[in-house]
């Protein structure tokens, strides 16, 4: 059993590593390269040898990959030293396509300088040090494997930040001390007494401040299912994606229990959406315990012990907003995914996780920077996961 939740683990990472689009996952980096040019000349903005130039187009690749790995967390920079020379000594099988951005022929300095914005398939990177750390004979193992999944892709709609509340406290001391004078004077005494308050006030508190409260837009859910279900398939798996079981539940004849939908033909899948929303529920736009427990309870009957894996998550984008820095639009991308294992007896017990992830990417325009995030994302948040098996 340890070993098949090895190779279900890396199920999870390896359909994180196909991206939601039918093309490549393609990274984008930027890259500068310097040749000198030493007697040559220059000649509409470039060296009069096609060497110089080819040699600095070449720099600037390798400096584009240098800082496509340097994002490599720990584990995945030990695979990828192991192999090192090979990528590096064969990057046009990595690199898809560069496009020039600027480039700089100066007499003067006698350098010629290039700068690129190269294109990098992750996928092919990835496969390969997966097959590095060992799991070849993944395949096998995931065939025939029964899953149901539900990833929902969500776009961040409003985000509720709230005052901090302060609490200050007082507390004040006052005391009184009193002297007294002794006078003496032609027989006669006489007595004056003086007398001092003093106060004294110390202050604290306390500030709370509630936390920030998120609602979202589902996205394109028809889309993530569909390629979603496509990777897991390829793997081998027989897969069912949540609207599916929704149905199959709704008309099922073995069941042990009857489902009844609601007016509009609804089971579950409508209270998921909501309470992925954060409109509904009391978990901060996250599905409910309860929930989880009547759907992994409704796997199972309907399943008849021939699914033994559920995949439930949310992949969120930010609104994209324009970088300082480069002018460019940047989104944020947030994943995070659960991989649960039915039991009769126990329901659902998680066995693998990837995320909560953080990534940023740039675009032209709203739609590429998200499409880059995204991207970006998948290749670096499920590598995490998989070279700490």
């Amino acid at each position: 059993m340890n070993n098949l939740n090895l190779y279900i683990k890396t199920a999870l990472i390896l359909l994180l590593l196909s991206p939601l689009t039918p093309e490549a996952q393609v990274i984008s980096e930027k890259g500068i390269g310097s040749m000198e040019l030493q007697r040559l000349t220059c000649r509409n903005n470039r060296p009069s040898d096609q060497k110089v130039h080819l040699a600095a187009i070449e720099k600037a690749k390798l400096s584009a990959w240098s800082k496509y790995t340097a994002n490599f967390d720990a584990e995945k920079t030990a695979a990828y030293l192991k192999k090192e020379s090979d990528f590096t000594g064969n990057l046009e099988n990595y690199i898809t396509d560069y496009v020039v951005l600027d480039s700089e022929c100066s007499k003067s300095k006698r350098v010629y300088t290039i700068s690129l914005r190269v294109s990098i398939n992750a996928n092919k990177v990835d496969s390969i040090l997966v097959t590095g750390a060992g799991n070849s004979e993944l395949r096998a193992d995931l065939k025939g494997q029964g899953i149901v999944y539900l990833v929902v892709p969500r776009d961040t709609d409003i985000a509720d930040i709230f005052d901090a509340k302060v609490t200050k406290q007082s507390e004040t001391k006052r005391s009184l001390s009193a002297d007294e004078m002794i006078s003496e004077s032609d027989g006669s005494v006489s007595i004056t007494e003086t007398s001092t308050q003093r106060e004294s006030v110390t202050t604290g508190g306390k500030t709370q401040q509630k936390r920030t409260k998120r609602t979202y837009v589902i996205g394109d859910l028809t889309s993530a299912t569909s390629q979603i279900g496509n990777t897991l398939r390829s793997l081998g798996m027989r897969s069912m994606d949540a609207p599916t079981l929704e149905r199959r539940a709704i008309t099922c004849r073995q069941c042990n229990n009857f489902y009844q939908a609601d007016e509009d033909g609804n089971l579950f899948l409508a209270d998921v959406l909501k309470q992925y929303t954060g409109e509904v529920g009391d978990y901060g736009a996250n599905i409910s315990p309860n929930l989880l427990a009547e759907i992994t309870d409704i796997i199972i009957d309907v399943g008849q012990g021939k699914i033994k894996y559920f995949m439930l998550g949310t992949i969120d984008a930010s609104t994209a907003r324009d970088d300082p820095d480069t002018g460019a639009k940047k989104v944020d991308v947030f994943v995070n995914l659960q991989l649960y294992e039915l039991d009769d007896f126990f329901g659902s017990q998680v066995v693998a996780t990837v995320g909560p992830e953080t990534k940023s990417a740039f675009g032209e325009t709203d739609v590429s920077a998200k499409n880059e995030a995204l991207k970006k994302a998948f290749s670096e948040a499920t590598s995490s996961l998989l070279f700490k098996l």
